[in-house]
C-alpha cells in the first residue's frame, strides 16, 4: 500500500497509492478539487491583506491603520494566513502527487496524519468546532446580540439566541469530537465528518445568501459592489470562505465512497413521497430567513400558520383522495357550501327547518357536506366518468348553491342578525370521560409508534457489531432520537388529558361555557396580543396526525395505498374499490365542510365566492407534497408541507417587499421544481 524511504537527516517521507486515487487524479473531480484549493487559498490572503492594509475593517471603524488593528481582527489576519498557506500547501502536494493520501488509506496506515488532505480536515474541524463554541460564549455572556440589543444580560436572552446558544454548544463538540475521533483513527469518525462538513457547508451557504441579501445596505443606489468593496468583501467574504473551504474538504472526504452523506440524503429522500416538499420547505425557510429578520418573529410564524388552516385541513382529504386514484376539484365550492349550511342553520334556517343552535347546525352542514361527496362518488362508480369531469361540473352546481342564496353580491353575516354570541355547555363529566378516552386513543397511537421504532433501534444494535456501514452511528442516533421523541409526546399528551380529566371530574357541580367560535378558530390568550396564533392550527395539526395515522398504520390505509396503486390487484385480493373511493370522496367533502366552518367560527360571514380556487391550491399542495396524480403515492406529512410552504410564500413574499401578485408565479415555479425532484428520487428508489 505504502512504503516508507527515510532521506538522511529528515523525517521519513511516505508514499502512498491505491487504484482508487489513481483513478481520482485523472478524473475532473480531482482538478475541482484543485481550483477550489487555489481559490480558497488566493481569497484567505485577500482577506488578509485587506485586513492588514485597513480598507477591510471588523468592527464600526474604517480605514484604519495598521498601528490600530485589535484583537478580533489579528485573530482574523492570522487565521487567514494558516489556512491560506494550508491549503495552497495542500493543493501543490495534490498537484504534485506528493503524500495524496485517502480517508481509507489514513484509516489504514497510522503514519499518514501529516497527509495534506487529513491535515486540511482536521484544521477545518477544529477551527468550526474552536468557532462554533466561542460564538455561543459570546451570546450567553451578552457580548454580541442578535437583534437590536446591546449588551444584554444571561436572563434576557431570546428565543433565536437560545437556539444559537445550543446549536453553538452542540456544533462545537461535535465537531471537537470528530476532530479528536480522527485523530486517533477511528473510522466511525469518517462518517461523522463527512455530515458535518456537509452541514458546515449549508452554513457557508446561508451566510453568503444572507451577505447577498445586505448588498443594497452598503452598495449606493445605480452602483455597484465595485463602488464600495470593503464592506461587500465584510458581507460576502466569511460565507463564501467557509463554502468553499467545507466544500473542498468534502470532495476529499469522498474520494472512493460510494455511501456518502449526500448519497445517503438522496436514499433517504427516495424512501419518502414529500422529498421535493421536504428540500422546498427548508430551502424556502432558509430564503426567508436570512432575508428579513422579521421572519422567524412569533407573529410572522402565527400568521403563517394561521393562514395556512383553512387550505391544510382540505388538503387532508384531496391528498386521501388522490392517494386513492381520484381527485376533486369541487372542494372549494363544498367548503362555501358546507359554511353556507352551517351558518344558515344557526340565523335563517334551511332546508325547511328553523334555525338551531351551533352544534346540530355544525352537525347538519356536515351531514350535507358529506351528502355531496357521496354524490360525486356515485356519479364515478355509476357512470364510470372520469374524476376531472365529474367534480368539474360538480364543482360549477355546488358554487351554484352559494351564488344563489346569496345573491347581489350580498355577505351572510352572523352579527346581521344580532344574535348573542353561540355558547356550548360541556357535562364536566362528559369532558373528563371523553378527555381519558382521547388519552387511551393517543396512547394506543403512541404505543404503536413507540412499538415500531424501538423495533427499528433494536435491529439496529442487534445487527451493530455486524454492520460495517460507515454511517452506522448516524442511524443508531436518528432512531433513538426518534424513540424519545414519540415516547416524550405521547407521555406528554397522555399526561395533559389525564390532569384535564381530573381537573374536570373534581368540578362536575358546574357546566364548562365555551364560545364556539373561540373554541374552533379564536385566539389562543396565553401569547402576546400581536401574536396571531389560533386554536384552529390545534385541529389542524390533530386532524394531520390522525390522517397520517390512518393512512400509514391501519388496513383502511393499505387499502388506499393499494386501490390507487393497482386497481385490479386491490379487488383480487378482496377489496372493495368502489366503497373506498366512495367513502374518501365523503371523507373530502367533510373535511372542506370543517375548514369551512373553522373559517365561519373566526370570520362570521359567508360570500358567495368563498373557497372559489381553493381545489388548485390544495391539489397544488397535495402534489408539492409528494402524491401523484395517477394514485398509489402520498402523505399527509407531505401535503402539510406543501400548504406550509404556499404560506410562507404569502407571508415572506410580503415581508421581503416583493409584489403580492407575483405569489401565483412563484408557486408555479414551486410546483414543477417539488415534482421534478419527487421524480428524481422516485427513479432513485426503483
Amino acid at each position: 500500500m505504502g512504503e516508507m524511504s527515510p532521506t538522511s537527516g529528515s523525517i521519513p517521507q511516505v508514499s502512498f497509492a491505491s487504484p482508487d486515487v489513481e483513478d481520482y487524479r485523472a478524473t475532473s473531480n480531482f482538478t475541482w478539487t484543485l481550483v477550489l484549493l487555489a481559490i480558497v487559498g488566493i481569497a484567505s490572503l485577500i482577506l488578509a491583506e485587506q485586513l492588514i492594509t485597513g480598507w477591510l475593517a471588523l468592527g464600526e471603524r474604517a480605514n484604519i491603520s495598521r498601528r490600530d488593528i485589535n484583537v478580533i481582527e489579528l485573530v482574523s489576519i492570522v487565521g487567514c494566513v494558516i489556512w491560506a498557506l494550508v491549503t495552497l500547501r495542500t493543493a501543490w502536494g495534490f498537484w504534485r502527487h506528493e503524500n495524496f493520501v485517502s480517508m481509507d488509506v489514513y484509516f489504514s496506515d497510522r503514519h499518514s496524519r501529516r497527509a495534506p488532505g487529513v491535515f486540511l480536515t482536521i484544521l477545518l474541524l477544529g477551527i468550526v468546532g474552536v468557532v462554533s463554541l466561542f460564538l455561543a460564549e459570546q451570546v450567553l455572556t451578552g457580548w454580541l446580540a442578535l437583534g437590536e440589543r446591546a449588551n444584554i444580560s444571561r436572563r434576557d436572552l431570546n428565543l433565536i439566541e437560545w437556539l444559537v446558544i445550543v446549536g453553538g454548544l452542540l456544533w462545537g463538540i461535535v465537531s471537537l469530537r470528530t476532530v479528536y475521533g480522527l485523530w486517533r483513527h477511528d473510522r466511525r469518525a469518517w462518517a461523522w465528518a463527512q455530515w458535518v462538513v456537509l452541514i458546515t457547508a449549508v452554513i457557508g451557504l446561508g451566510m453568503f445568501m444572507s451577505g447577498v441579501t445586505d448588498l443594497h445596505t452598503v452598495v449606493p443606489r445605480g452602483g455597484t459592489i465595485f463602488d464600495n468593496l470593503p464592506a461587500a468583501q465584510e458581507l460576502l467574504g466569511p460565507g463564501s470562505l467557509l463554502l468553499l473551504s467545507s466544500l473542498v474538504v468534502y470532495r476529499f472526504l469522498t474520494i472512493g465512497v460510494h455511501n456518502s452523506a449526500t448519497v445517503t440524503i438522496r436514499n433517504s429522500l427516495a424512501s419518502v413521497p414529500g422529498a421535493g416538499a421536504i428540500v422546498g420547505f427548508f430551502a424556502i425557510l432558509m430564503l426567508f430567513s436570512i432575508s428579513t429578520d422579521l421572519f422567524l418573529e412569533p407573529r410572522s410564524i402565527a400568521s403563517i400558520l394561521a393562514t395556512a388552516i383553512t387550505r391544510g385541513i382540505v388538503a387532508i382529504g384531496i391528498t386521501f383522495l388522490m392517494i386513492s386514484g381520484e381527485f376533486d376539484l369541487s372542494v372549494g365550492s363544498i367548503y362555501g357550501a358546507g359554511a353556507l349550511v352551517f351558518l344558515l342553520m344557526m340565523t335563517e334556517g334551511a332546508f325547511g327547518l328553523e334555525p338551531v343552535s351551533v352544534i346540530p347546525a355544525a352537525i347538519i352542514a356536515l351531514i350535507f357536506a358529506g351528502i355531496l361527496g357521496l354524490i360525486n362518488g356515485l356519479i364515478l362508480i355509476r357512470f364510470n366518468i372520469p374524476s376531472f369531469i365529474v367534480t368539474l361540473g360538480t364543482m360549477l352546481a355546488y358554487r351554484a348553491i352559494l351564488l344563489v342564496v346569496v345573491a347581489d353580491g350580498r355577505i351572510l353575516r352572523y352579527a346581521d342578525y344580532r344574535l348573542p354570541p353561540p355558547y356550548v355547555w360541556f357535562n364536566r363529566w362528559i369532558l373528563g370521560i371523553g378527555a381519558l378516552v382521547l388519552a387511551a386513543i393517543i396512547g394506543y397511537m403512541g404505543i404503536t409508534l413507540i412499538r415500531s421504532s424501538w423495533g427499528a433501534l433494536r435491529s439496529r444494535l442487534q445487527n451493530y457489531r455486524n454492520d460495517q456501514g460507515d454511517f452506522r452511528d448516524v442511524f443508531v442516533f436518528l432512531n433513538a432520537l426518534r424513540l424519545l421523541v414519540f415516547l416524550a409526546v405521547a407521555l406528554g399528551a397522555v399526561a395533559l388529558l389525564v390532569m384535564a380529566a381530573v381537573d374536570q371530574l373534581n368540578h362536575t357541580d358546574t357546566l364548562l361555557e365555551v364560545s364556539f367560535f373561540d373554541l374552533m378558530n379564536g385566539r389562543f390568550d396565553f401569547v402576546d396580543r400581536d401574536v396571531n396564533l389560533r386554536s384552529g392550527v390545534m385541529w389542524w395539526l390533530i386532524l394531520v396526525v390522525v390522517f397520517q395515522f390512518i393512512l400509514t398504520q391501519t388496513r383502511y390505509g393499505n387499502h388506499v395505498f393499494a386501490v390507487g396503486g393497482n386497481p385490479g390487484a386491490a379487488r383480487a385480493q378482496g377489496i372493495n374499490v368502489n366503497r373506498v373511493k366512495v367513502t374518501n370522496f365523503i371523507i373530502c367533502a367533510m373535511l372542506a365542510c370543517v375548514a369551512g366552518i373553522i373559517n365561519v367560527s373566526r370570520l362570521s360571514n359567508v360570500d358567495p365566492l368563498m373557497g372559489d380556487g381553493l381545489e388548485l391550491e390544495v391539489i397544488a399542495a397535495s402534489v408539492i407534497g409528494g402524491a401523484l396524480l395517477t394514485g398509489g403515492y402520498g402523505s399527509i406529512f407531505g401535503a402539510l408541507l406543501g400548504v406550509l410552504i404556499f404560506g410562507m410564500l404569502q407571508t415572506g413574499l410580503v415581508l421581503v417587499g416583493v409584489d403580492a401578485r407575483a405569489f401565483s408565479g412563484v408557486i408555479g415555479i414551486i410546483i414543477i421544481v417539488a415534482v421534478t425532484i419527487n421524480n428524481s428520487v422516485r427513479r432513485v428508489r426503483t
